[in-house]
């Protein structure tokens, strides 16, 4: 029986080859991939196997210390038929895939095989076929029937099914249904987890991924089977399995995903090591880069900490280039999720926080290529588990502050410029000095919270957040004409937000009037830095009684450099009117120490970013 399936199998296979590899490679032709190797050897070892069923079987060096198994070159409106017919009777992987061969370069020299090596069909590498499967469409010493004008299946609707044979088409959906269940109960426990995930992706399973075929999972074959024209049994043939997983895989081939086991993290994943070098450890990442330099990469997260630290690890990712401003994402108590993108680079991922320590994943992969990313996503995912210990601490975290240019190894985004401001009210509205806002694609405060300018004058704006906001504390505002000379405050974001609070910087207000004596415009002698532009101006209460602005530009005079202007209430309250704003007012008259006054600077100050 099974000598005669394989003879006429043969013949078909020949017939395939032979018509195929008369003629060389054009810009038509495809092929189909059977497997990837890691090395020469690995390839050569393949194709020799291979060799004994096919009779054009070809290796390519596709880049990476990789080389590619085809069989080929095929015309394309023929290959899908060939593939199908290969594919139903188990002689090729599952995973195999049609193919232009653009990642192919140079071709590798074909083994020799010797004449009398006997061909084993049942090889590990290959999908085996259930027995039942092959006699209900083949009988002893069948000899196969002249081929011409082969059209797919229908080469083997003539050649393979004898007169008086029952085709599995034709079989009662009671003998389908019991022939698919000897086969599905041949397969392994991660056989069926594969299946569960294939049919996950294809829209009709939303269940456990456990290999256990209850009701859900029956549910989701019923509903594929209807979906693609076979007959509703719950149970998937050999064929329909195929198919199934066949775009599954295909986008897969070649990635070498293998699950690997990080210790020093604690995690389990699976990662597409074909394409990623060795991991490089610097805390709170592992991070996996892609060898062609491309912007593949996939980085393990991994810290102790708490709430606390899950939200400060939340907004320091934020900064990272590889976490465009487009996209959604959301902050819990014990995790956070992440989709961001733009037009080079789509990135997706998130953190747990279980038991006091905070593991997770990010998937960075070029835009333009979202099928096979949702595939590598699934792989990655899905496979994450934790294991005992983690990462020790980030120096982010020992010290509180941010790097300018690298954060463990990554890049960080750098914003148009970075200012400070002070909130109104408890919905979150914001007062700063107007500074070129219009050039901004994204206005952006402290945890990704989004805002945009409401009104503004030619010194200040008011910006209104887009999401809900509630500072800790409302400022007062001092509403009462100024004195000087005296001693003021001023808070802001001294360092773009590396810090991760403001800072205060004591100085003094000369004068009311600047130096072209314009009233409401107030002279200060302190010394600021570029990320307090905005900030507040408090009197020794704390109230706030002015906003810093950026000094006017000379080109004649050079002013020294504790020379800073503060608009005061004469310009902060029409502006305050025009956006129907109202404020506190000052009503304490206590004389506030530095703690006390930078605690009202910590929840009163706003840091603003603006991005193109």
């Amino acid at each position: 029986m099974k000598k005669s399936m394989i003879q006429c199998a043969v013949a078909i296979f020949l017939f395939w080859s032979h018509a195929a590899a008369a003629q060389f490679a054009s810009n038509g032709s495809v092929w189909i991939q059977l497997e990837a190797q890691p090395d020469r050897p690995s390839a050569l070892h393949s194709i020799k196997r291979y060799m004994r069923y096919f009779g054009n079987v070809v290796g390519f060096d596709i880049g990476a210390g990789w080389f590619g198994v085809a069989l080929g070159p095929y015309e394309k409106d023929a290959v899908e038929a060939v593939w199908q017919d290969f594919h139903n009777l188990g002689l090729i992987p599952r995973t195999s895939f049609i193919t232009t061969g653009t990642s192919y370069r140079s071709q590798i020299p074909l083994p020799i095989v010797a004449p009398d090596e006997p061909a084993r069909p049942t090889s590990p590498a290959l999908l085996p076929i259930a027995t039942s499967s092959i006699e209900a469409i083949t009988k002893p010493n069948t000899t196969p029937a002249k081929l011409s004008q082969p059209t797919g299946r229908e080469v083997l609707a003539v050649a393979m099914v004898p007169p008086g044979t029952i085709a599995t088409s034709e079989l009662s959906r009671a003998k389908q249904r019991e022939n698919a269940l000897e086969t599905e109960q041949a397969m392994s426990l991660s056989e069926k987890k594969y299946l569960q995930r294939a049919l996950t992706w294809v829209g009709f399973y939303e269940s456990a991924i456990d290999g256990l075929y209850g009701r859900g999972t029956r549910s989701a074959m019923s509903d594929w089977q209807i979906s693609n024209g076979y007959d509703e049994t719950g149970v998937l043939t050999t064929l329909q399995r195929g198919e199934l997983i066949k775009n599954y895989t295909r986008l897969l081939a070649g990635l070498g995903f293998t699950q690997t086991i990080e210790t020093k993290a604690g995690i389990s994943i699976r990662v597409p090591n074909a394409i990623l070098g060795t991991p490089k450890y610097n805390e709170p990442f592992v991070r996996f880069e892609a060898n062609d330099g491309s912007v593949i990469k996939v980085i393990l997260i991994s810290q102790t900490g708490d709430e606390a630290r899950l939200k400060a690890l939340y907004q320091v990712i934020q900064t990272l280039s590889i976490i465009p401003k487009d996209g959604a994402r959301k902050l819990n108590k014990s995790n956070f999720t992440i989709e961001a993108f733009n037009g080079e680079l789509h990135t997706t991922g998130f953190a747990q926080l279980r038991d006091g320590h905070i593991k997770g994943a990010l998937l960075v992969w070029p835009v333009g290529d979202n099928a096979r990313r949702e595939r590598v996503a699934d792989e990655i995912f899905n496979s994450f588990s934790t294991l005992p210990g983690t990462l020790a601490e980030a120096t982010i975290f020992e010290n509180g502050f941010m790097p300018k240019d690298l954060l463990s190894g990554l890049g960080i985004r750098q914003p148009k410029f970075v200012q400070s401001g002070v909130f109104l009210n408890a919905t979150g509205m914001v007062l700063t000095a107007e500074r070129d806002f219009g050039s901004c694609d994204l206005i952006e405060l402290e945890d990704g919270i989004t805002a945009q300018v409401v009104v503004k004058n030619t010194h200040l704006a008011v910006l209104e957040t887009l999401q809900d906001i509630a500072p800790e504390i409302v400022p007062e505002f001092q509403s009462l004409p100024l004195r000087a000379p005296r001693h003021i405050s001023v808070g802001g974001y001294s360092y773009g937000g590396q810090l991760s609070m403001p800072t205060l910087t004591l100085g003094i207000l000369q004068d009311v009037k600047n130096l072209e004596g314009e009233r409401d415009i107030a002279r200060l002698e302190i010394s600021t830095l570029p990320g307090d532009i905005g900030g507040p101006m408090y009197d020794q209460n704390g109230a706030v009684i002015g906003v810093l602005l950026p000094n006017p530009k000379t080109v004649d005079r050079q002013l020294p450099s504790n020379v800073k202007f503060a608009a005061t209430w004469g310009i902060i309250s029409p502006l305050l009117q025009q956006a129907n704003v109202p404020v506190a007012p000052a009503v304490s008259n206590v004389l506030m120490d530095a703690i006390d006054l930078s605690d009202i600077a910590k929840n009163t100050i706003a840091l603003i970013k603006c991005w193109n």
